[in-house]
């Protein structure tokens, strides 16, 4: 994959290179998605575990070069989060299952862009490139809601560095330090738009597009995790190794052995608008 993107840049510079510069730009871009954290194992539990609509939303500042061919090169920052939703049902245990992840992601995407060269107002234009990622916050919230009155509902936080899990309206608290985070600092993916750009002022487009960002590396942490009791459990548990999630399926109890967990890969797709802004003469 990497030599992939190295030639992808490559091309991209080559043909710059060889294209005359026509002038920069800058803009500011809002991008609404439906955000998905999506995991080959946690796709195929079934009824258990499945995906709930997830809305996401992110800013970004571009800025770049548009050349006379039309073919553009645009570097910039984006801040957005990456969330997940989960719903589900246990027979055995009885239960219901609710839970949401939540991560939020600066980005610095590398953008290539070719768009039509005509007179009139609307061009058409799509866009594709690479982004380094960099996961600045993470928490997980689950609750088992138990069916029978008489049996108290079950929650788990976790967050960054620590597991803390309880019964609902009772003091006791179950708590872990971790000496890994949950999800990686670290990440490189791909995007990808469709759209077109129209002409609102004499040096002014407004930019709208279809978009998609794809996650290649692995957003999370499959290594073995260290917990170390804390608070109340430091003195009645002794420490243990294990991942996160403990299981093929990110919310199931009973592990399957010999298993390593698939790749979480964070997808968004939807739509893109912004204001793009010209510092030249056509």
């Amino acid at each position: 994959m990497k030599k992939w993107i190295i030639a992808a840049l490559f091309l991209a510079t080559a043909w710059t290179a060889s294209a005359q510069m026509y002038g920069t730009f800058y803009g500011v871009n809002l991008f609404a998605y439906k955000s998905n954290l999506f995991n080959s194992d946690d796709f195929r539990a079934d009824s258990f575990q499945t995906y709930s609509f997830t809305p996401g939303i992110a800013g970004q500042f571009e800025y770049g070069y548009l050349y006379e061919n039309g073919f553009s090169i645009s570097g910039g920052i984006q801040f957005g989060t990456n969330n997940q939703k989960y719903k589900g049902t246990h027979g055995l245990y009885n239960y219901d299952l609710k839970a949401t992840t939540k991560t939020s992601y600066l980005k610095i995407p590398l953008t290539f862009a070719m768009q039509a060269v005509n007179d009139g107002k609307m061009k058409f234009i799509f866009s594709w490139g690479f982004y380094y990622s960099y996961n600045t916050g993470y928490s997980d919230y689950i609750l088992y809601d138990f069916k029978d009155p008489t049996v108290k509902d079950l929650e788990t936080r976790i967050d960054k560095e620590s597991y803390v899990s309880n019964l609902v309206g009772d003091t006791a608290k179950t708590s872990y330090a971790m000496d890994k985070r949950p999800f990686k600092r670290h990440g490189l993916g791909a995007l990808g738009g469709v759209g077109f750009n129209y002409k609102i002022g004499e040096k002014t487009d407004l930019m709208l597009q279809v978009r998609g960002e794809f996650l290649i590396t692995n957003a999370e942490n499959n290594e073995e995790v260290t917990f170390t009791p804390t608070g109340t459990t430091a003195i009645t548990e002794k420490p243990r190794l294990d991942r996160p999630f403990e299981n093929y399926a990110k919310y199931m109890f009973a592990p399957k052995t010999n298993h390593n967990r698939a790749g979480t890969h964070p997808f968004n797709l939807g739509l893109s608008i912004g204001i793009r802004h010209y510092l030249f003469d056509f």
